[in-house]
């Protein structure tokens, strides 16, 4: 008994003296149905409509909060969270970086027009015709026999790489040659004398302000904006904020986030210390009086008996059984609590925790009552619940929790997401006793995915037309004709099949992860490796298909159900009403196990 005094909670036990109903339906008694003036005045009487209280109503509220700013390494003043969160690498296809080079060509047409500086009889052609030559799209034929089948097995990507040589400009390539100290001394001296004298000073404005424009809407990872948050051992994002709270600065964590929407209760709290010497000013007390209304909702009962209701909401018919307690308890609130709560509206800024100081009410005699919160924050109690609040990880270290706060993020309102550029789903194969990486969508080169099996079909159809083409039987010297026996030493895996194989982990004893492993192509005129297409798995891979580091996954991210990555854009306005584009990851439970039917040693 002492353990369980010392452990649990005590069992509480009380008692509520309430009317008993001598019938189950209330629909009769909550009609209100008019007999006569007597029975109306009866029936107010009843319910207490004529008994005065010795209460005041509340008139004033005054509020104390500390609104204490939440800061994260890399963000600017109008960026969203989602951004700094989400943010890879963008892979821009060739449809995408000529139409960025089209909005090039406008600024430049615009502002050649509003100098005036142009000399006579120089058109708009002349201008383009000199950077569809320096900074026409780089579409060099592919001469590995690799990369030649696979262009091969995309046809309508090469028919538009021959229609834009040429007739586009290449505007992720005028961004990677625009300098952010871009002079008109570092133009190529080839493209300086092509271009007339008094439009060089024209030109590098224009060039300084696309980079300006392409870095504001194109967000990615990099040395002034930050690295990348995206954890590839664990499948998720990390990312860490700092919180000013006055003489103490509070860690705020989102170390677990898979995409896709992003609020209060995707951050845990983290470790506190002292604060910096710029951080103990960022903090502001407000206090403010505002009048308290009454807290109202969608058909809501009225205080007095005979005002009309909105007919739409019948609460006489919410019918609940005992073990319905979330309908039993909002059934409660909206029949005899409802008209005892108010409201006091206060705003507060994004990306911010409000720590809620005292209230104090005023009534209409002219009493100050100071109103406590209901429940404190329970942190990492167990027993203990409350809304909007944030906890540490059950994880981490023990901390104490904040005050009674509100958390609201600077996320962007009206994400639009586009369709998977790449999906990938790791699965398990217990015949194999291994682990791989499915890619099911890859891109295709014009802004759109592509079925990646099959591409895997058609590039192997392109290496070898004969590969999957039936063997006859082997004939003997003798001319009879033998058993078709086949010895098999390893069969042949789709190449959008790509092996993770447990390796041990250093410095353990027992655990393991997944590393990344390659699969040999046995087809074609070279024995060459499979890499993989898609950017979530090509970790550590450069440009030239050479591995530079090796990839590893954790063990446990690989349930047996799976699990599936989708690499997408997602687009939103900034606080300031400027768009944003940025390249995201969305992480989702797979479908199951699968079967590779990979095997060694086979007669057939």
């Amino acid at each position: 008994m002492a353990f369980i005094s010392a452990t649990c909670e005590p069992l509480r036990i009380w008692s509520r003296l309430e009317p008993r109903a001598r019938q189950v339906d209330f629909a009769g008694t909550l009609a209100a149905k008019i007999a006569d003036p007597m029975f109306m005045l009866g029936r107010q009487w009843q319910f207490g409509e004529f008994a005065g209280a010795d209460a005041g109503s509340a008139i004033f509220a005054t509020i104390a909060r500390q609104v204490n700013p939440m800061a994260i390494p890399g963000a600017g003043p109008d960026d969203g969270v989602d951004t700094i969160i989400e943010r890879l690498p963008i892979t821009f296809p060739l449809i995408v970086r000529a139409r960025l080079g089209r909005t090039l060509l406008s600024r430049l047409d615009a502002a050649v027009a509003a100098s005036g500086a142009a000399p006579a009889g120089y058109g708009r052609q002349e201008m383009r015709e000199i950077f569809f030559r320096f900074f026409g799209p780089q579409d060099v034929e592919p001469t590995d026999p690799v990369a030649a089948a696979r262009d091969r097995t995309a046809p309508r990507a090469v028919r538009a790489r021959h229609a834009l040589r040429g007739r586009s400009v290449d505007g992720v390539r005028v961004y990677e040659f625009t300098r952010p100290d871009l002079t008109v001394a570092m133009f190529p001296a080839e493209f300086a004398g092509a271009l007339p004298p008094s439009l060089l000073t024209v030109v590098r404005d224009v060039l300084l302000e696309f980079r300006m424009w392409f870095e504001n809407t194109y967000q990615q990872p990099g040395a002034g904006t930050g690295p990348s948050r995206w954890e590839g051992d664990q499948l998720e994002y990390a990312v860490s904020g700092m919180v000013s709270r006055g003489t103490t600065t509070t860690t705020v964590d989102a170390a677990e986030h898979q995409g896709g929407h992003l609020d209060w209760y995707s951050f845990d709290q983290g470790a506190t210390r002292p604060a910096a010497g710029d951080e103990a000013s960022a903090m502001t007390v407000d206090v403010r009086t505002v009048i308290p209304t009454p807290a109202e909702y969608p058909g809501m009962p009225k205080p007095r008996w005979w005002q009309f209701e909105d007919a739409a909401v019948d609460l006489g018919k919410l019918s609940a059984n005992a073990t319905d307690a979330a309908r039993i308890v909002v059934s409660e609130f909206a029949l005899l609590y409802s008209n005892d709560w108010f409201t006091i509206i206060c705003r507060q800024p994004v990306g911010s925790v409000a720590e809620l100081q005292g209230v104090i009410v005023t009534d209409t005699f002219g009493w100050r009552t100071l109103v406590k919160p209901m429940v404190e924050p329970a942190g990492s109690d167990w027993t203990g619940w409350d809304a909007f609040s944030l906890s540490p990880r059950p994880s981490g270290a023990a901390q104490a929790p904040m005050p009674q706060h509100l958390f609201v993020p600077r996320t962007l309102p009206q994400i639009t997401d586009g369709e998977p550029l790449e999906q990938v789903v790791f699965v398990r194969d217990e015949t194999a006793d291994m682990v791989w990486a499915i890619e099911q969508r890859i891109p295709d080169g014009l802004d759109m995915s592509r079925d990646a099996a099959e591409a895997s079909r058609r590039i192997r159809q392109q290496l070898d037309p004969t590969a999957d083409a039936a063997s006859g039987p082997v004939v003997p010297h003798d001319g009879t004709q033998a058993v078709p026996l086949r010895y098999t030493l390893q069969t042949e895996v789709a190449e959008n099949w790509i092996p993770f194989i447990p390796v041990h982990i250093e410095g353990q004893l027992r655990a393991i992860q997944l590393q990344r492993g390659t699969m040999r192509r046995t087809i074609g005129h070279e024995d060459t490796l499979i890499r993989p297409v898609t950017s979530i798995l090509r970790g550590g891979i450069d440009e030239h298909d050479n591995r530079v580091s090796p990839y590893y996954v954790h063990e446990e991210e690989v349930p047996r159900a799976g699990v599936q990555v989708q690499g997408l854009l997602r687009r939103a306005r900034r606080c300031d009403g400027t768009p944003v584009v940025w390249h995201a990851r969305r992480v989702t439970t797979g479908r199951g196990e699968a079967r590779s039917g990979l095997a060694f040693d086979r007669i057939t």
